[in-house]
């Protein structure tokens, strides 16, 4: 007997939590489905997205990757990551982040204009860290594509 009024709670309850399941919100409408041959050509190699214009940054790395060899356990290691922006607006780096503690980067934190070069700055402690290592820092920024990943690449022995 005692379970019957927790029983009627329960279905109150979930009921409650349903209801505006079914009503379409105000503020969110409807996505618009557009016909494959209405949405014009895309050139090949290019991606367009959604609510981007022409004129955008673009983020053009010297390299991606870098491999430090080997080096024994405790060395710290330094690369920079050089970049040019060669979009038409400033490139803004809003975050960079490593894949681990033992990765410390350090970004230009001004706008880089069209043009300019700007700088990832990473050191990688191998404190406690044997063996083949990879290590990621992604950047983000408003380039057009804005998430870019860095590599840093190498063997610590003991």
């Amino acid at each position: 007997m005692k379970c019957i009024p927790l029983v009627v709670a329960g279905l109150v309850l979930a009921i409650a939590c349903n209801s505006g399941r079914n009503q379409q919100s105000h503020d969110n409408p409807p996505s618009e489905d557009i016909p494959l041959d209405q949405m014009g050509e895309q050139p090949v190699g290019q991606t367009i997205i959604p609510g981007s214009d022409a004129t955008s940054a673009v983020l053009e790395l010297e390299s991606d990757s870098y491999d430090f060899g080997e080096i024994k356990e405790g060395e710290k290691v330094t690369h920079e990551f050089r970049f040019t922006n060669k979009g038409t607006a400033p490139l803004i780096i809003s975050n960079v982040q490593a894949s681990c503690g033992c990765t410390t980067p350090e970004y230009s934190k001004n706008p880089i204009a069209p043009g300019e070069e700007g700088m990832v700055k990473v050191v990688f402690n191998s404190s406690g860290q044997v063996g083949k290592q990879h290590k990621v820092v992604t950047v983000t920024s408003n380039a057009s594509s804005p998430n870019t990943l860095l590599h840093l690449r190498g063997e610590v022995k003991k």
